[in-house]
């Protein structure tokens, strides 16, 4: 698949020696407030026919974070301290953390915990409730984030997915299949006057494993700073974008005619972009990217977040995920590659 998505990341661990283990597999589950920003992005695109853009601010000293974070966790001292580029890597015996170089970025995993998922696999159907994982995912932020997780005036932390980590194999005597769900994740959001953020920034993503114990959390969260408004385009010209930057992915001239914008009333998806790709799914707002990608300006503006599914004659299908902009007018970002398919308005 030739996508851009946050996945949840751990290795199956090898059942009994009388299984053919099937792997891993991460089931996502939009929540219906999401299925709803979906829905009306592409019928509608904005309720506003205007959004200010916005400037990521609030760098913080990396040494801080994971000083604070170490101690908030009772990590203890690191064993292990290095530089991967500008990331601040740390490192204990059973525990990693990165840290962006604006010190808004965290990635933190604790390997003893995911050790034992495997082994604390329960049937699909005892996976934890959505209301389950957003209450511990806030009660976690509560307790040892609250420092990192600031919200601004007219802004709300707002619950966006649920993920599930699924092991599965095959009985080698008995060719019976299995699956269990081994880890269970929340994904929060954020909202500045209504408006969501999409893409990579402004997420903090928690992960469980079956006995409630913390897996890994990782978190992109910056201060934002109100810059120039921008007019923004009808739902019919952020589809048209869409098609224009899928046909030049799959090279694949766009087709003539413009996408139908699909009926308000009814279910959006799929939309048609070309004879062969789909669209499955858009969600407009302001596009953050995330200092977890390497950013060539600081400029966070009006955006929508699209992914298509195309599928050729053999059937055989390929993935596109990214965001397009959605201002009439809109600044090229060396690290917005579709501002630049698309020109500069």
């Amino acid at each position: 698949m030739k996508s851009k998505h946050l996945s949840l990341a751990a290795g199956a661990v090898l059942a009994a020696s009388t299984m053919m283990i099937g792997g891993s597999t991460v089931r996502a589950e939009e929540l219906p407030q999401t299925k709803a920003q979906q829905q009306f992005s592409a019928t509608k695109g904005f309720a506003a026919p205007a959004l200010a853009e916005l400037h990521r601010a609030g760098a913080v000293d990396q040494n801080k974070v994971s000083g604070a974070l170490i101690e908030k966790l009772g990590l203890g001292s690191a064993s292990q301290s290095t530089k991967h580029g500008d990331v601040l890597h740390l490192a204990g015996k059973q525990w990693a953390l990165d840290v962006t170089t604006d010190g808004n970025g965290v990635d933190y995993q604790d390997q003893a915990v995911a050790a034992r998922a495997h082994a604390l696999g329960k049937p699909v159907t005892q996976k934890m409730s959505a209301d389950e994982l957003e209450q511990k995912g806030r009660d976690f932020i509560a307790a040892k984030l609250s420092s990192q997780i600031v919200l601004g005036a007219k802004e709300e932390l707002v619950p966006v997915r649920v993920d599930y980590r699924f092991e599965g194999g095959q009985d080698a005597k008995t060719g019976e299949t299995t699956q269990a769900v081994v880890a269970n994740r929340i994904v929060f959001g954020r909202t500045l006057n209504g408006v969501p953020v999409v893409g990579n920034g402004s997420k903090v993503i928690i992960t469980f494993i079956n006995d409630g114990s913390l897996e890994s959390f990782r978190y992109d969260w910056p201060q934002y700073q109100a810059a120039a408004s921008q007019n923004l385009v009808d739902a019919g010209e952020i589809l048209s974008r869409v098609q224009q930057v899928i046909g030049a992915r799959n090279g694949v001239a766009a087709p003539s005619s413009a996408v139908a914008v699909p009926n308000s009333e009814g279910e959006a998806y799929p939309v048609e972009l070309t004879p062969n790709t789909k669209l499955q799914a858009l969600e407009c707002g302001y596009y953050d990217a995330g200092s977890f990608i390497l950013h060539t300006a600081q400029s966070v503006q009006p955006g929508c977040t699209y992914h298509a599914v195309s599928q050729d004659s053999k059937g055989t299908r390929a993935g596109y995920a990214g965001a397009v902009p959605a201002g009439a007018q809109f600044e090229q970002d060396a690290s917005w590659v579709e501002t630049k398919m698309l020109g500069r308005k």
